[in-house]
């Protein structure tokens, strides 16, 4: 594969050794493209919390907490794609899917299980022969980055404007318009643009397993105005999605993101307006996740 001019340089200076900050300018890929057949093994480990206090018209609480977290390993093979290169369809080979809910760490799957992860809308749904697996199951592999992109997911690029070369340390904003769209296409929400934010940061060039690499930190501000689907009478208030991603893209632009930790925090409030039935919910919740992906040979 004939590589852009643009990445031969890029390793020309990794061959050269280090240079001062400032010296170079890099083409920063946000948007990946997957092809039929592309292999990667994945390594992530996670932990996620949530806690759900519900208010009823007597005002009594009602408390719900879930707790989950996730050690995988796997190799994912790209099946199917659609017209923009998002995977549609990918074959998951398990060595490892352990599972602590609080009770106590349980393997799920002996190695060498193959399960398929097929794109549905925004969900992916997760096929073990013929039965779709649900619950915990479907959490876990979503919480380990298995979970594949939405039908309605945007470009990053065209979020972030991300159209030219760009410096170690620089810092550029999300169009807050284009932002807010990408979120509510893929969540539950509608978002105030005006208070939310994105920025992200060329942290500068990296290497992992001999991939040249440049590392990023993207900084999420979300402000979710009401649930895509609710009545008027029920806005979410005092409501924020906090979220920092460190990600590693690959110069070739054809290779799989290297790895990221994403972490997430958010904060729901919802409450009735005053004259109406009283009910409430107060929604907290937590995810850090740290995921690897090395590009494999064809099968």
């Amino acid at each position: 594969m004939t590589r852009p001019a643009w990445y031969l340089s890029a390793c020309l200076c990794f061959a050269a050794g280090p240079t001062r900050a400032g010296d170079t300018a890099w083409q920063l890929h946000l948007d990946r493209r997957a092809v039929v057949g592309e292999r990667c093994a994945i390594v992530a480990s996670g932990q996620q919390d949530r806690r759900v206090v519900a208010t009823t018209p007597s005002r009594a609480q009602e408390v719900t907490e879930e707790h989950l977290e996730v050690s995988y390993a796997a190799t994912h093979e790209v099946k199917a794609v659609d017209g923009d290169g998002r995977a549609r369809e990918v074959l998951i080979t398990v060595e490892r899917l352990v599972t602590n809910d609080g009770s106590g760490p349980q393997e799920q799957f002996p190695a060498g299980t193959q399960i398929t992860a097929s794109a549905d809308g925004d969900q992916t749904r997760y096929r073990l022969g013929r039965d779709e697996l649900q619950g915990t199951l479907s959490d876990a592999l979503n919480l380990a980055g298995a979970k594949l992109p939405s039908a309605h997911e945007p470009s990053e690029d065209e979020v972030f404007l991300n159209h030219r070369a760009r410096q170690p340390g620089e810092r550029w904003r999300a169009d807050p318009e284009r932002l807010a769209i990408a979120i509510a296409a893929t969540s539950a929400f509608i978002i105030d643009a005006a208070a939310s934010t994105g920025e992200i940061c060329l942290d500068g060039p990296a290497e992992e397993a001999g991939i040249a690499a440049l590392a990023t930190t993207t900084v999420y501000h979300i402000v979710p105005k009401a649930f895509r689907n609710a009545p008027p009478e029920r806005p979410l208030k005092d409501s924020e999605v906090n979220s920092t991603a460190v990600r590693w893209f690959p110069l070739d632009p054809a290779l799989p993101l290297l790895k990221e930790t994403l972490k997430t925090t958010m904060k729901l409030s919802q409450r009735a307006d005053s004259g109406t039935s009283g009910r409430g919910a107060d929604t907290t919740f937590s995810r850090e996740v740290t995921r690897r992906c090395l590009r494999l040979p064809p099968s």
